[in-house]
């Protein structure tokens, strides 16, 4: 327990330090800085403390965690090409003018979360929708004297609301895999009526922030002509976006992103004729200039520098190169999870809390929490699903609750509060790909921490509906434990 207690307290230590001095920039470099001192404190730590055990296991188990997120790595750098090839393409540029045109700034922040909500529902893929939406809504928002940050908050929200209630959502059907006897549509149901709450309050709150920061004049022919002044808009700018979002229900999460990526600088080609001629800066052949613009452009990022310091400030970002910080934060983290859970020192610091969970609704109540302990020690949505519900899956037999009170304990403080954590797979992919940390927004976002709340605040009225009859078997209702979870969707 020493030890356990030891390795988290260092680790918390250390990133509640970096965040305190460096605040919402605290993402771009020092957190990793932070956390790789906290693995390291808890290498030595595991080390002192293994007695007999080869020193070999501990690197072993700094592997696996790795291996459970190398996927993910592939992902979030493809979504850094997938931005800085949409700049290049002028689909942002397309997506902005329309928006210019059609929204009013008193609406932008209720639109964004209406939108990205139904885009989640429909792809069940937080990633794509925040990377798709998220871009183009938070690019827009200082040009009509909105907040990037508020913006930015929404479309989480609405994304990875999407995602905790969409039927083909990966965490949803890893979560209904992992405990066993219930169905998609069953878990959907029951997330729906805990996020609606949450959810609606967020509507409530955006509509509210419109209004006050949206009564300024806005003029959006203005900002359409000066975007056309750099870029070639049309509706065909948005075929990239159309290729991810179809693709995205047909593939792997990895695919979707790079087929858009690519799509995108091939339409640059025919359609940003001379941009790249501006951008390439020489006399070559139009092809060869075409050709190391697209390549530096999904590699370094897009810049437009242009003469407008408010466009080159909007049309600026992606790329490879720039995810790297992101991909080093869930390197260090996933190997701080994969120790922290392979040498046993997690579960031996939740000891005291299985030993307060006697009755059902503490149960629940003590399900969520590990859940959320899992997403900020292993910092990997996936895993804390997988590990929550083996901690938990016999108790809640014991106690013969339904599957489902496990299912949405684990849901509704899983999946959507890894979206607002900075070191998580999910917190990091936010702020790597939108350029705004997770603290900025995480105030903004009401659904993603009030849903827990919610599950709470219920948990004793759920663990009298969700009860198996006295006539039934509680191991036939869930089923035996699954061999090995199944896939996710951001595997290449």
């Amino acid at each position: 327990m020493l030890a356990s207690l030891s390795a988290l307290g260092v680790m918390v230590a250390a990133i509640l330090v970096a965040v305190v001095l460096f605040g919402g920039e605290v993402d771009s470099g020092p957190l990793q800085v932070a956390m790789t001192i906290g693995l390291s404190a808890a290498i030595l730590i595991a080390a002192a403390s293994a007695g007999d055990q080869p020193r070999e296991l501990l690197g072993e188990a700094m592997v696996s965690g790795i291996t459970s997120a190398i996927a993910t790595f592939f992902v979030i750098i493809a979504i850094g090409m997938l931005v800085s090839s949409l700049l290049l393409a002028g689909t942002i540029a397309t997506m902005l003018s329309y928006g210019a045109e059609l929204a009013t700034p008193t609406v932008l922040y209720a639109i964004a979360l209406v939108l990205a909500t139904f885009i989640g529902v429909i792809l069940g893929s937080s990633f794509t929708t925040v990377a798709g939406l998220g871009v183009p809504f938070v690019a827009l928002a200082p040009l009509m004297g909105l907040s990037p940050e508020i913006t930015a908050a929404a479309v989480v929200a609405g994304a990875f609301t999407g995602d905790g209630i969409a039927r083909v959502s990966d965490t949803l059907v890893l979560t209904v895999d992992m405990v066993g006897g219930v169905t998609p549509a069953k878990q959907s149901a029951k997330m729906l009526r805990l996020i609606a709450p949450g959810w609606i309050a967020t509507l409530a709150l955006m509509v509210v922030l419109g209004i006050r920061d949206g009564g300024g004049s806005f003029d959006g022919s203005a900002v359409t002509e000066v975007i056309e002044t750099e870029f070639s808009v049309s509706l065909l700018g948005l075929l990239p976006l159309i290729v991810v979002f179809v693709l995205s229900s047909r593939s792997t999460a990895f695919f979707a992103v790079l087929s858009g990526a690519l799509s995108a600088v091939v339409l640059a080609g025919f359609t940003q004729h001379d941009l790249i001629e501006r951008l390439a800066g020489n006399g070559q052949n139009y092809v060869v200039q075409w050709a190391e613009v697209s390549i530096e452009t999904l590699a370094h990022g897009f810049e437009l520098d242009s003469m407008t310091a408010e466009l080159n400030d909007v049309f600026f970002g992606g790329g490879a190169v720039g995810m790297l910080p992101t991909v080093w934060l869930i390197l260090v983290a996933s190997a701080y999870g994969g120790l922290m859970s392979r040498t046993g020192m997690l579960t031996t610091a939740i000891a005291p809390l299985l030993r307060w969970a006697k009755t059902s609704g503490r149960l629940i109540v003590a399900s969520a929490a590990t859940t959320t302990g899992f997403n900020l020690a292993m910092a990997d949505p996936y895993v804390s699903i997988i590990v929550g519900a083996e901690t938990f899956r016999d108790r809640f037999k014991q106690a013969r609750l339904e599957p489902v009170a496990q299912s949405a304990s684990i849901a509704a403080s899983g999946s959507l509060l890894s979206s607002i954590i900075p070191w998580n797979v999910h917190g990091a992919f936010v702020a790597g790909v939108l350029g705004i940390g997770t603290l900025s927004l995480a105030g903004y976002a009401v659904v993603i921490w009030l849903t827990p709340l919610v599950l709470i605040a219920a948990a004793v009225r759920l663990s009298r509906k969700e009860v198996i009859a006295d006539s039934v078997d509680p191991s036939e209702v869930y089923g035996p434990a699954p061999d090995e979870p199944p896939n996710r969707r951001t595997s290449i």
